[in-house]
């Protein structure tokens, strides 16, 4: 989860809108975090792959409403950077 946590705001950028990140479990248990930009995008991605689930059918995390912040830009971030910015969150 903390990684998808990372790839959130480029989401939400991209999208102009607040995701939200869903616990999927496929067939064999394993559990695995995808970022959405709202229910009808998880409800596609579950009708396309049988095999997975998702058991709340809502976000585990999301940031609420989504925020326009000037000078925004999409790159890589420092390893100092990522320990700053899951401090904040």
């Amino acid at each position: 989860m903390e990684i998808a946590k990372l790839y959130l705001r480029t989401a939400d950028y991209t999208t102009k809108s607040s995701c939200g990140i869903y616990e999927i479990e496929n067939s064999k248990g394993r559990v695995s975090y995808k970022i959405f930009a709202g229910n009808e995008d998880l409800h596609l991605f579950l009708k396309k792959n049988k095999d997975k689930k998702c058991k709340q059918m809502t976000p585990v995390f999301n940031v609420g409403e989504y925020k326009e912040y000037p000078h925004t830009e999409v790159r890589k971030l420092t390893a100092d950077e990522i320990k700053q910015y899951m401090s904040e969150r």
